[in-house]
């Protein structure tokens, strides 16, 4: 029967074209990617379900998955974001529809659920995490139910899923996330797995405190990460496991630390990455090649260093970037563009901020984009709004008030707002 109507419509088509009659084409399916962080590997599967009803709908595991970050697999509104109770076995729902296309996504047994109805989200922005959520009585194990619709009616308008242009191999397989631009963008530099950056800053009794980013730009109400990080410099954060999850990195005494973010609010204990980093005069984590995991770029002397990171806080050997860098006073680097790339912004003594711009081809030639730099200290770069743009954080001088710069997207800022003050005795985590 379905075959009779694909003829038959088919068929229709052709008679209205010789008459005259103009047929509106399919809208194109959007670019979807994997729901899940840049560089993750989820497996897929869609036969193990008995509750599946066509052969598209797909089952996603990796692991230890409960409370993994979930991403929207492209632009769109949040159409549901609720529990369905017993109307249907989803648990919390989260539905995203893609504008004109007619493409919906589905989003299912979420924990918990990052987004609202009417929402606007971008492609690779937090709207749960993995959970186990169902009707009453329903006892499954986590894992994150995936469907791509389609015009109607239901089940026939489940469509066969696409991510960057490539089928899924049905009916199982394994598939890496190139879902590079979203708020779990790059190297998440979110603490507690938002779609905001988060600030570390540490206070001049050792104690480090986290500062939680905010839907408008600026941070929520300080919680006391810990004590214990007096004699520590250097210390960054970035996502070394591409998990979704900001980790710690610290040195002191010239050995590089890292810490583990476990999801739930804690980190665990202390990896030595290795000794050697007394000379490097500034250090910076993000993801520079885009597999979601944090790399390291180091100045030492006047070079230009990379370190790939491999995960779980390990690094490749590193590679030279360039030289020329002595007289460049600061320096951080994220994603400017949302390309899943990091790019690095520095100043020189003259106060002066420069770009540089990351492609598949390496680093472009700088490109000067402010002044009045000297003024500050601290430059901090992070995507504070979770609009997918590296804004920059920095400490004034004079006041010890702290600001924020809002990222355009093309390596450009906007204007300047003061976001708080009393950060005299504070160091803020570099990224």
């Amino acid at each position: 029967m379905k075959t009779w109507v694909k003829y038959a419509v088919a068929g229709l088509a052709t008679a209205a074209a010789s008459l005259g009659v103009a047929v509106p084409a399919q809208a194109a399916e959007p670019l979807f990617q994997l729901p899940f962080p840049c560089g993750q590997t989820w497996h897929g599967n869609n036969p193990d379900s008995s509750a599946h009803v066509t052969p598209w709908e797909i089952d996603f595991n990796r692991g230890d998955d409960l409370g993994s970050p979930v991403l929207a697999a492209a632009a769109g509104t949040v159409e549901t974001a609720a529990n369905q109770g017993s109307a249907n076995g989803y648990g919390n729902l989260v539905k995203i529809g893609h504008g004109s296309s007619g493409y919906f996504t589905y989003y299912a047994h979420l924990r918990d659920m990052a987004v609202s109805a009417g929402d606007t989200v971008a492609q690779g922005q937090l709207i749960g995490h993995v959970g186990n959520t169902s009707k009453p009585g329903n006892d499954i194990q986590p894992h994150l139910h995936y469907e791509v619709r389609h015009g109607s009616p239901y089940p026939d308008n489940i469509q066969p899923a696409v991510f960057g242009g490539t089928r899924f191999p049905y009916p199982a397989g394994d598939v890496t996330s190139k879902n590079c631009g979203g708020g779990a963008h790059g190297a998440a530099k979110s603490i507690n797995g938002d779609q905001y950056d988060d600030a570390v800053g540490i206070d001049g009794d050792g104690v480090a405190w986290v500062y939680p980013g905010t839907s408008g730009g600026g941070f929520g109400a300080a919680t006391k990460l810990g004590p214990g990080w007096s004699g520590f410099s250097r210390i960054g954060i970035a996502d070394s496991n591409a998990d979704g999850w900001a980790d710690l990195f610290a040195v002191k005494a010239g050995t590089l630390y890292y810490w583990n973010n476990r999801g739930d609010g804690t980190f665990s204990p202390a990896v030595t990455v290795g000794p050697g980093w007394s000379s490097m005069e500034w250090i910076s984590f993000a993801d520079v090649n885009g597999d979601g995991k944090a790399d390291i770029l180091a100045r030492d002397g006047g070079n230009m260093y990379l370190y790939i990171g491999k995960g779980g806080g390990s690094f490749a050997e590193r590679s030279l970037v360039g030289a020329g860098w002595a007289s460049l006073a600061r320096h951080t680097a994220a994603d400017a563009d949302a390309d899943g790339d990091g790019d690095i912004w520095a100043t020189n003594a003259a106060g002066e901020l420069y770009f540089w711009e990351r492609s598949s081809s390496g680093f472009a030639t700088a490109v000067q984009v402010g002044t009045g730099w000297n003024a500050f200290r601290q430059v901090v770069s992070m995507d504070v709004n979770g609009d997918n743009k590296a804004d920059l954080v920095a400490i004034k001088t004079s006041d010890n008030t702290l600001w924020q710069w809002l990222g355009t997207g093309s390596g450009t800022f906007g204007q300047a707002t003061p976001i708080g003050n009393g950060w005299a005795d504070h160091t803020l985590a570099v990224n």
